[in-house]
């Protein structure tokens, strides 16, 4: 249940058209509403609208970019994510970890290769490629808190705090075989320039690996109108799917190799979590709802295979782009 006396406030600013096609204020319907159920970092209600042509959904007002240390506080979890990490949850992630590195392989030429993961926080997926991937792989990884590099950095890894809506190191133009970029997008305002800057920093022929939300999904369909944890309130600000994500790669310039839907039962986890805070008689419950809880992980885990492998739907979704040759 919010409290609007403990509200946190920031400055918004209206989005703009990913496609340029649209003021993104007419023909579109609202979907949804919500606050800050994660970290609180407003108690506001926030819209979400969907475009009625494309589907593409995103908030009415976007947090300006002064925001950024606001809506993603000190303890925001990719930023220290190996810490007191659970065990049990540790073989879960390796395994999911070790079918993505398959993938990866598969989409790039044998050989040597230099990798770059975007958001990398702390190197926690970075820590599983350098020990499952082969070894003539080298890594690297950006990320816009300065934390988050540091503590990658530390690890050995050639990290840099950077906005990727920023992005412009020279020495990296034309030179990776493989960039990572998993639950990234969805969190910039500019997503046609992201796509267009990571183009540069790719080898010809390079392919990309962008996972983000999708709303083909059943746990979209029960919490869609308020809890679902795709919308990620307020830090999430455009919501694709499949298709509409293919097209705005493609006029951006790249080959669409694969789209597919992938395991995420995280995402039911904190579904759940959002319904809980957002009531207060459950409200004591919401620190039980966390990626870290291997109780809640074994219940989500085979709802999500089920809907993943036997219907093809998931509130994640993949998809393999190539920079062509």
């Amino acid at each position: 249940m919010k409290d609007e006396t403990e509200a946190t406030t920031f400055e918004t600013e209206h989005p703009t058209c990913p496609f340029g096609r649209c003021d993104m204020t007419s023909e579109h319907s609202v979907i949804a509403s919500g606050w800050d159920f994660e970290y609180h970092s407003t108690h506001s209600e926030i819209e979400l609208l969907q475009c009625q042509k494309c589907e593409l959904i995103f908030p009415r007002e976007l947090p300006v970019a002064d925001a950024l240390s606001t809506i993603y506080p000190a303890n925001y979890y990719a930023f220290s994510e190996t810490e007191h990490e659970n065990p049990t949850v540790r073989r879960f992630r390796n395994w999911v970890g070790q079918r993505k590195v398959r993938v990866y392989a598969k989409a790039i030429p044998p050989g040597s290769a230099q990798v770059l993961e975007i958001g990398c926080g702390d190197g926690r997926m970075l820590d599983l490629l350098r020990r499952v991937a082969p070894s003539n792989w080298t890594f690297s990884g950006l990320d816009w808190s300065e934390d988050a590099a540091q503590r990658c950095s530390a690890k050995g890894y050639d990290a840099r705090a950077c906005n990727v809506e920023e992005l412009d190191e020279p020495d990296w133009d034309g030179k990776f075989d493989l960039i990572l970029m998993s639950q990234v997008i969805e969190h910039v305002r500019y997503p046609r320039d992201v796509l267009a800057r990571i183009l540069r920093i790719l080898k010809p022929g390079g392919v990309i690996s962008i996972e983000t939300p999708d709303i083909d999904a059943w746990d979209f369909r029960v919490f869609g109108n308020r809890y679902w944890a795709g919308y990620h309130i307020p830090r999430h600000f455009f919501i694709f799917d499949k298709s509409n994500f293919s097209e705005l790669a493609v006029g951006v310039g790249y080959e669409v190799i694969a789209t597919k839907s992938i395991i995420n039962p995280v995402a039911w986890i904190h579904s759940v979590k959002s319904y809980c805070a957002d009531h207060r008689y459950l409200t004591r419950f919401t620190g039980t709802f966390n990626a870290q809880n291997p109780v809640w992980l074994s219940i989500a885990t085979p709802i999500d295979l089920v809907q993943t492998k036997l219907f093809h739907k998931s509130s994640n979704m993949q998809i393999l782009l190539r920079k062509p040759q």
